[in-house]
């Protein structure tokens, strides 16, 4: 099972600024689908996911918890 993260715009926009563009990070997050105003969500794998999670805990602290359920929730489905 993929993860599928649901940000919020702002949080969105913060990592896709700090991604560099070169990165499976920043093709996840320019692949993010707004699914209601204010939500951008990003379907990625688990190693995508884990890259995501370590930008967010540098630049985006407050995007970390999504990306851990988001993670967790893959690994581990109910």
């Amino acid at each position: 099972m993929k993860p599928l993260i649901e940000f919020s715009t702002e949080q969105y926009e913060s990592l896709l600024k700090r991604a560099n563009e070169a990165s499976p990070v920043y093709f996840r997050l320019k692949n993010g689908v707004k699914i209601e105003p204010g939500t951008v969500a990003v379907l990625c794998n688990v190693t995508e996911a884990a890259m995501l999670l370590l930008v967010a805990k540098r630049f985006c602290p407050d995007a970390v918890p999504q990306i851990e359920k988001a993670i967790r929730l893959a690994r581990f489905p109910r």
